[in-house]
């Protein structure tokens, strides 16, 4: 499954510990809407979007919902900058791991064809791009992490 296939709502419900009925409650829908919008099944309109993002805690999905809904933009709609919660940051490394594995299976598809020694070729350039991209995703959960500990310090914890 590539993140463009990958929905995440339902993975920012279930980073929050809600069950589909307590997530439906607190949105203001039904559960079998609930679960059409967590399948794909339906598109989710923006004021439930907002709903989601209110009963999750996770500002990111915000991001995603305009990235998945009009790809076209995603070209011009930068990730954004710091995670802000932790379903944040949850959302973040789903976001890693779908990535690792795209990346991962690209270079296998490279190895087995014996493309990675031609000399700097496009493909290879671009998965360097792609690990040197992932590098930074991870320096910015380490960086969330790092900013955690420092509270947690501040409160005796």
């Amino acid at each position: 499954m590539t993140n463009s296939e990958k929905l995440y709502y339902k993975i920012c419900r279930e980073n929050e510990g809600m069950t589909q009925a307590e997530s439906a409650a607190i949105i203001g829908i039904d559960e079998a809407t609930l679960s059409r919008y967590e399948n794909g099944h339906a598109s989710v309109p923006q004021d439930v979007v907002a709903s989601m993002i209110k009963a999750y805690r996770t500002p990111r999905l915000a991001w995603w919902h305009v990235i998945h809904d009009n790809p076209a933009l995603m070209p011009y709609i930068p990730e954004p900058p710091r995670m802000v919660t932790s379903g944040d940051m949850m959302m973040r490394i789903e976001f890693a791991e779908d990535e690792i594995a795209e990346v991962r299976y690209a270079l296998k598809k490279m190895l087995k064809e014996g493309c990675l020694c031609c000399e700097a070729s496009e493909a290879t350039k671009s998965k360097a791009a792609s690990f040197r991209a992932l590098a930074s995703k991870f320096m910015g959960i380490a960086g969330y992490l790092d900013e955690q500990a420092a509270l947690d310090g501040r409160c005796g914890g």
